[in-house]
């Protein structure tokens, strides 16, 4: 039959190739096993290691420490060589012990902190860096958050949670439970939310995280004790012996009392200030007086160097009227030399002209005389004005005096006011801050009494979540017609009829549910659904890390003495007659250039069937090829 696997063929594809898995020791060989692109097939009898092989792939892709078998005895690293999109060849090394996984460039036998690109991967999601996000990222998927039930809570996307779909035990590989779980017992949101979002990229991220009925309760009851609390502690600010309406009765006593002393502080301060200014205009008043003074007396003075002037000038004319007086009375007797009388004398002395100048000295002495006079009477007028300005001075200091008085008792009457005043407004702030106390207290309680009265429903939902978080029937029917697809190119007996129920959450083939077949079924029928969802990623260009792990898928081909299974049933035997084993392989060697598969069977009769493809045969028997893993 020919192949589907060619149309899926894109030379761009982002993929994960695992090369190599290899153990080592500081005293033993190195064990390896190879693996190419396509299909490679582990099979063989029991207890060769076969499964270890699967356990120890993941446990070095993050998965939990397998026990390893007596056989691995010396055995102290684990290394799984990858090539990675873009043909980057790398190195993953674990310890045998567990903890961390360390990475480098290239394909080594030995990692550490000397290793190109060296660097230490931590095992959980949660942590930086990480192997899940180092790998995802490669093969292009972005961070993502998975719906874990309807109230929206969240577990992020990661290489352990999407690992059901890539490597799948023997357990769960027969199981009648979904396909879509990976250890629970039923079906959860983060189940179907992890097939919707590996097959269309929608996740949980967008919607919001409501809590739980139980979380609810718990926020009630603490904002109950915690509104509790604040009201007991304002109760103890409140004298309870005291009822509300006396409080407001007081108030309202206090506030009209505090209006009316602010009137009379109003009042109070209005006449202080009056008596301020009248203080003011007395001070004033003796300034300008006190100037007044200072001005006459520096009159004064100058008038005294005027009646100095005038004295001078006096006795000075005087002496010029004197001189001309003894002139004249030297001409009316006998010479002094000669003895001649005056009537004999032949010399003119020139005494009208003295005459006329006396006459001159007498008019301008009592003219200064009356100037002296007149100063005279000024002086006066000026010491009578100094003596009454003094008068008004004595006269206004009184009344300073008596204002500043009246003022610094107006001023003590203001402040005595004022201080009532403020005891007024502090009694009000007083009895407003009790009432205050009171309404938050009374506000308190009834948020108390609201909150109590609150019902939590015990089942919370994100507003506009799909509960079910179902693939649509659309998208239920590509994925069908893929898984049909793969069933027919195995050549699977009645793979006209395939479809997802999204009621068990896993396909029904030819009118029947996987559960109700056999366990060689239900392998076969779980290998084609993991396989069609890889398909599926190819064929829309969603990303997939490309390679798939399956432990038994054709269980079918189980001995038929093999005693802890159940017998073969009737539709296990039809697929052994159709050849179902070789189409399978041939089928997924045909999706080399897209994927890479790892089978592990236990059957006895693959020779012919496994030959064409990669492929070890652990032996058991020492003397017969490869015995098992580590001999």
């Amino acid at each position: 039959m020919k192949s589907l696997a060619r149309p899926l063929m894109m030379s761009d594809r982002r993929r994960i190739i695992i090369d190599q898995l290899t153990f080592t020791g500081p005293e033993r060989s190195p064990v390896s096993v190879q693996f190419k692109t396509g299909v490679n097939i582990i099979w063989g009898a029991s207890n060769t290691g076969k499964s270890f092989v699967r356990k120890s792939i993941d446990y070095l892709l993050g998965g939990e420490l397998p026990t390893l078998p007596p056989e691995g005895n010396g055995v102290d690293n684990y290394l799984l060589w990858l090539t990675l999109p873009g043909d980057q060849k790398l190195t993953l090394r674990a310890s045998a012990l567990g903890g961390d996984i360390y990475k480098a460039d290239g394909h080594l036998l030995a990692v550490d902190e000397g290793s190109p690109e060296y660097e230490v991967f931590s095992r959980k999601h949660v942590s930086s860096p990480n192997v899940s996000r180092f790998l995802l990222s490669r093969v292009g998927y972005r961070e993502a958050q998975l719906l874990k039930n309807e109230r929206a809570e969240k577990t992020p996307f990661s290489l352990r949670v999407v690992m059901r779909y890539l490597l799948i035990d023997e357990t769960r590989m027969i199981d009648e439970k979904s396909l879509l779980l990976a250890h629970n017992t039923t079906v959860t949101s983060e189940d179907k939310g992890l097939l919707k979002f590996l097959l269309t990229g929608v996740d949980g991220s967008s919607i919001a995280q409501v809590r739980s009925g139980d979380q609810l309760r718990a926020v009630k009851e603490g904002q109950i004790e915690l509104l509790s609390q604040m009201a007991d502690q304002l109760r103890k600010l409140i004298d309870d012996t005291v009822e509300t309406s006396a409080v407001v009765a007081d108030l309202m006593a206090a506030e009209r009392e505090k209006a009316e002393l602010l009137d009379i502080v109003a009042e109070r301060q209005n006449n202080l200030d009056a008596l301020a200014l009248e203080e003011r205009s007395f001070s004033d008043d003796i300034q300008g007086y006190q100037a007044r003074i200072a001005e006459l007396n520096a009159l004064k003075v100058r008038f005294d160097e005027l009646a100095r002037v005038y004295s001078s000038d006096i006795d000075r004319l005087e002496g010029l009227e004197e001189g001309g007086f003894l002139l004249q009375r030297f001409a009316t007797i006998n010479c002094p030399l000669c003895g001649a009388f005056p009537d004999h004398q032949k010399h003119d002395h020139g005494l009208g002209g003295i005459e006329q100048q006396r006459y001159a000295v007498e008019l301008e002495m009592e003219k200064i005389r009356a100037e002296a006079r007149d100063l005279a009477a000024a002086l006066s007028d000026v010491d009578a004005e100094i003596v009454e300005v003094e008068r008004l001075i004595v006269v206004a200091g009184d009344r300073l005096n008596a204002a500043r008085l009246a003022r610094v008792q107006a001023a003590q009457s203001e402040v005595s006011a004022r201080s009532i005043f403020f005891s007024a407004s502090a009694r009000c702030e007083k009895l407003e801050s009790d009432l205050d106390t009171r309404r938050r207290v009374s506000d308190l309680e009834a948020q108390i009494a609201r909150i109590k009265a609150t019902t939590v429903p015990s089942r919370q939902r994100a507003e506009g979540i799909d509960v079910n978080l179902d693939l649509s029937n659309s998208e239920a029917y590509e994925l069908s017609a893929v898984v049909k697809k793969v069933l027919k190119a195995w050549n699977y007996p009645g793979a006209d009829a395939v479809h997802f129920d999204k009621g068990d959450q896993d396909i029904v083939v030819d009118g029947k549910r996987r559960r109700d077949n056999g366990a060689g079924v239900r392998a076969l029928l779980h290998a084609a659904f993991k396989i069609g969802v890889l398909v599926y990623c190819i064929e829309k260009g969603r990303p997939h890390p490309g390679f798939v792990i399956l432990d038994s898928p054709l269980f079918a081909y189980r001995p038929a003495e093999e005693e802890r299974f159940e017998d073969l049933t009737d539709d296990e035997l039809e697929l052994r007659k159709a050849d179902v084993a070789t189409h399978f392989y041939r089928y997924l060697q045909g999706m080399s250039g897209q994927a890479q598969i790892i089978v592990i069977e236990n059957h006895k009769s693959d020779q012919e069937v496994v030959t064409p493809y990669t492929n070890y045969q652990f032996t058991k028997n020492p003397s017969i090829g490869r015995a098992g893993l580590f001999v």
